[in-house]
């Protein structure tokens, strides 16, 4: 009988299956609340600990990781290391040789750019400008960007090939007080401490005062001095004449030639002096040995003052305390050809040119011989993830819409986001918001006229800036392009605008 009974006791505390499965519907209902209703940040305990759950995006993610082939994403693009190495055209013995020598996959490049259906022939078109007016002055192309352009990075390669392929010399148009300023291969810039920034991509005591890169720069000048004039008193003089030394120690901008950089750039025979000013005003240029005072008549909109050097190794600009203008660059350039300059605005999203006054921007296009703009930014809305930009999109095609309004027949190229790398348990994997980005800056260029340049799609896609930083092409932030890396950047995208030619 007590056998019996203890028989009949362990089988009613047996585990019954179906109890066994009900509490493990219960446990997963109470995991999928909290996994429901944990915050994405985390819960905060103190500065060494964050209590974080797996969310529902990533429950739900559990897709391959996407592995890019750099090998093949780069196939057949070859870069220009130095000024050594030139493209030739080799000699060709027979027709069938010669065959041979043609491209074998013709317009593979410009697959990436997208032109707008109501201007096909935006690029056939800009080509042959740029080779019709190029041989006989200087026309321009300007490079606008955010921190990845920092430094002269992919300008300086586009700047390259432009100019052997058309003509061309100097480093275009440099601005004082860059950040990266001594990280130009070609030329550095210095300026003396009383220069003020104002820009299109800050706050801003000035409104609609900016030069082409969208940025101008005042003189502070609290002690004013009176500055005696030159004998001639009009701006085409040119006088040497030793002066009082401590009349324009004070405030300076001034170039020096550097070590590195492609020759062409270092190389110019013209400085241009870009400002406003309502006015007359002084000022001394030091030209290696030699130095000369001009006083520059006014130019309330926007003056350039030309200047024939010699392209030595130094070249300073120094300005008298009274009357200082407004100065909106210094451009160093050849006789004709191609000048591609390089503006980066760091921190910027591409959305401060309704800023530029629309008299004065399109005074600048026109006087400096402005073909073509180049707008690569993108990179600075990434960290904001979100589902959808149509926000973007409409803030982005304001910006074209006030470049077009200023330069009617220049033609646009917007160029989208790189890829960007984050860490997401321990895989540095793409940010999945990216290709909403690259379609909203897409949709304002195509619906506004302009061409747009997939960056994203020719450097490999999902996960490629991974690895372009394992073959030293990008930063370790998996954000930035490393030198090498921005060289070739910049022969896909000559490449795809040469496709049409």
């Amino acid at each position: 009988m007590l056998n019996l009974t203890n028989k009949n006791q362990a089988k009613g505390k047996a585990l019954q299956p179906w109890k066994v499965f009900l509490s493990l519907i219960f446990l997963n209902i109470i995991l999928g609340l909290i996994v429901y209703f944990f915050p994405k940040e985390g819960i905060y305990v103190n500065d060494d600990l964050t209590l974080n759950f797996a969310s529902v995006d990533e429950l739900l993610d559990q897709k391959e990781k996407v592995e890019v082939d750099l090998k093949m994403v780069l196939e057949g693009v070859e870069t220009i290391q130095d000024d050594s190495t030139i493209q030739t055209i080799t000699a060709i013995d027979t027709l069938n040789k010669a065959k041979e020598q043609k491209k074998p996959s013709p317009k593979r490049f410009s697959k990436w750019l997208s032109l707008p259906t109501d201007k096909p022939d935006i690029i056939v078109n800009l080509l042959r400008k740029i080779k019709a007016e190029s041989n006989k002055k200087v026309v321009r192309i300007l490079h606008y960007g955010d921190s990845q352009l920092e430094g002269d990075r992919i300008t300086n390669y586009l700047r390259n090939r432009f100019q052997k392929k058309f003509g061309g010399y100097g480093p275009g148009i440099l601005l004082p007080l860059e950040p990266t300023a001594s990280s130009r291969g070609n030329f550095r810039v210095d300026q003396s401490d009383d220069f003020i920034k104002h820009s299109i991509y800050s706050k801003s005591a000035l409104k609609n005062t900016f030069g082409l890169g969208g940025a101008s720069f005042t003189i502070n000048t609290p002690t004013q001095i009176i500055a005696p004039l030159d004998s001639l008193g009009d701006s085409s003089s040119t006088i040497a004449l030793i002066e009082s030394k401590n009349l324009f120690d004070k405030s300076f901008l001034s170039v020096s030639k550097m070590y590195m950089g492609y020759s062409r750039s270092r190389k110019y025979s013209k400085a241009k002096l870009l400002f406003s000013n309502d006015t007359s005003f002084q000022v001394k240029i030091i030209d290696n040995d030699s130095s000369y005072m001009h006083t520059i008549l006014k130019s309330p909109l926007f003056g350039v003052k030309e200047w024939s050097v010699g392209g030595g190794k130094n070249l300073q600009f120094s300005f008298a305390p009274k009357n200082s203008p407004t100065i909106y660059g210094l451009a160093l350039d050849g006789e004709t050809g191609v000048a591609v300059d390089n503006f980066p605005m760091r921190g910027s999203s591409g959305l401060g040119f309704t800023k530029m006054g629309r008299n004065r921007y399109s005074a600048q296009l026109s006087m400096m011989n402005v073909v073509a703009v180049i707008l690569q930014f993108g990179v600075n809305i990434i960290p904001d993830v979100r589902d959808n930009y149509d926000y973007y999109e409409k803030w982005f095609s304001r910006q074209l819409q006030r470049i077009q309004q200023a330069g009617p027949e220049i033609a646009i190229i917007v160029v989208g986001p790189s890829d960007m790398g984050k860490n997401k348990e321990g895989d540095i994997v793409s940010y999945e918001n990216i290709p909403l980005i690259r379609d909203a800056m897409k949709n304002a260029a195509l619906k506004n006229g302009c061409c747009f340049w997939d960056l994203y799609e020719a450097m490999g896609g999902e996960n490629s800036m991974s690895a372009w930083v394992s073959d030293d092409l990008a930063q370790k932030d998996y954000t930035h392009f490393t030198y090498k890396g921005a060289r070739f950047v910049g022969e896909m995208l000559y490449n795809s605008i040469m496709d049409y030619e």
